[in-house]
């Protein structure tokens, strides 16, 4: 909820984005990412 995915940015698949996140770079598939901006705290399986 309220996450933002900032113009040409893409999350792959299976990617988790957390509430409140700013993503502002390439999320990779299976991955969980936080923050502002958003980056990756593990990897799914």
């Amino acid at each position: 909820m309220g996450a933002i995915l900032l113009p040409g940015m893409k999350i792959g698949e299976g990617t988790k984005i957390g509430a409140g996140a700013v993503v502002n770079n390439f999320i990779p598939d299976y991955s969980v990412a936080v923050g502002v901006p958003a980056r990756i705290i593990k990897y799914r399986k």
